[in-house]
């Protein structure tokens, strides 16, 4: 199921019939598309390719390899839902190197869609290279892209016509959650102080203007957003300045893995007291900064919701496939939904046609249709195939995708950096009005 490619990329196959589970590829003619005739009833023959754009080398590495191992999971459930179901429908994922920036994201997601007809993309793995993947290739060439992370409003306000979407809580949710974590830490808001220190992308910006609005609001005092710039030896003073009861860095890794030097340094820096961004949340962070910078730092990313069944059978599944060394990290529930939307899309849609992919997905995923977890899959795809609505629940849990395809549910997890490893300690669940529900 796995084969090599040049470049960094590699393919899984899944062929799914009536009666057989055989592993074989059947391309498309062109772009991707499929020959699908619409919107059921009845079961359509599709050609598939998702491709799938992750952080493989570079400092989120071990995000990727999560992340590669929970689309291999998603394949096994799309191989057994179309066999269960009698479906005549053919999928392969291919993985690509997203590269270090957005430049080279735009390359790979070029790569997936012109070089392997993917007519789907998962990913990239940074809210900055989806934006700039969505508007150099998804949009121009009307390819269906799910991000498995957080986007900000530089991706919810492009003119997509719904083709750009996410299974993770979208950064205009994390502000509040990270207020809430806070408050619940320190027992209230009124009366306590947080240092705030802010990354110069908009993600950054935008977490930590949330941030502010929502403690000051609570009559809680703010310090900063202090400018979290290139120097190393900057800004470390005046994110401790004061005894503050919380800090809070709205940063990516590279950014905090230069500031490390200052704090480290720092004699009022404690990482017991600080908080960090879904970014922060890597299992690199402690080599490159320093297990001491960092140990009993807390930071939220979207999760699991404790106690679901589907997100606790999918957890045990994770650790039980291989490669067993590969544990899961942050975004692999997320990673594994983006991968069988991109399936229940194609299915729905009765085509492999990015557009007509792109005008279901918010359908299936939106309250008023039957739900259907992802345990649930061949039942889910026979009642596309007859023409039914569906309400898809994920390994992340209910997602309820708005008009910009951004869940209004689900859960940020508190993780927290124990002895050079990240513990989730903790979540925080979230739920926003959905504007497409009457």
């Amino acid at each position: 199921m796995n084969t090599a490619l040049r470049g960094g990329r590699d393919t899984h196959r899944a062929l799914a019939g009536a009666a057989t589970l055989t592993l074989a590829l059947a391309l498309s003619a062109c772009g991707g598309g499929g020959s699908g005739s619409g919107h059921g009833p009845g079961p359509t023959s599709l050609d598939l390719v998702i491709g799938s754009s992750l952080p493989l080398s570079g400092p989120s590495k071990t995000l990727g390899q999560s992340g590669r191992k929970a689309s291999r999971l998603a394949l096994r459930q799309i191989e057994r839902a179309a066999a269960v179901a009698g479906s005549d429908h053919h999928v392969r994922i291919v993985n690509a190197d997203q590269g270090p920036d957005a430049d080279s994201a735009v390359a790979s997601a070029r790569q997936l869609v012109d070089g392997e007809q993917a007519s789907c993309l998962t990913g990239p793995w940074s809210s900055a290279a989806v934006a700039r993947v969505a508007e150099d290739v998804v949009i121009p060439a009307k390819v269906l892209q799910i991000s498995p992370i957080a986007t900000g409003d530089d991706v919810a306000g492009l003119s997509d016509h719904d083709l750009v979407d996410s299974t993770a809580l979208p950064v205009s949710a994390e502000g509040e959650a990270l207020a809430s974590a806070i408050q619940d830490d320190l027992g209230g808001i009124e009366g306590h102080t947080v240092n705030v220190g802010g990354g110069a992308d908009p993600s950054a910006t935008t977490i930590s203007q949330d941030f502010t609005k929502a403690w000051q609001d609570g009559n809680g005092t703010v310090q900063g957003p202090v400018a979290l710039g290139a120097a190393p030896t900057g800004p470390a003073p005046e994110i401790t300045a004061g005894s503050p009861g919380a800090v809070l860095l709205a940063a990516d890794p590279v950014t905090f893995a230069q500031l490390a030097p200052a704090l480290s340094g720092d004699p009022q820096w404690n990482p017991a007291i600080a908080w960090g961004s879904d970014q922060l949340v890597s299992p690199a962070i402690p080599a490159k900064a320093g297990p001491h910078t960092v140990e009993g730092m807390r930071a939220l990313a979207p999760g699991l919701p404790d106690g679901d069944e589907a997100a606790a059978a999918f957890a045990g599944q994770f650790a039980s496939a291989s490669p067993r060394q590969v544990k899961m990290a942050p975004f692999a529930a997320q990673q594994f939904d983006a991968t069988i939307l991109c399936y229940l899309a194609a299915v729905a849609a009765g085509s492999t046609e990015g557009q007509e992919m792109a005008d279901e997905l918010i359908d299936i995923t939106a309250p008023g249709g039957t739900k259907f977890t992802w345990q649930q899959l061949p039942d889910a795809v026979k009642a596309l195939e007859d023409g039914e609505d569906i309400d898809y629940t994920g390994a992340s849990g209910p997602l309820d995708m708005d008009v910009h395809g951004n869940p209004t549910n689900g859960v940020f997890d508190i993780y927290q950096y124990v002895s050079g490893e990240l513990k989730v300690v903790g979540e925080v669940p979230v739920s926003k009005p959905n504007p497409a529900t009457p």
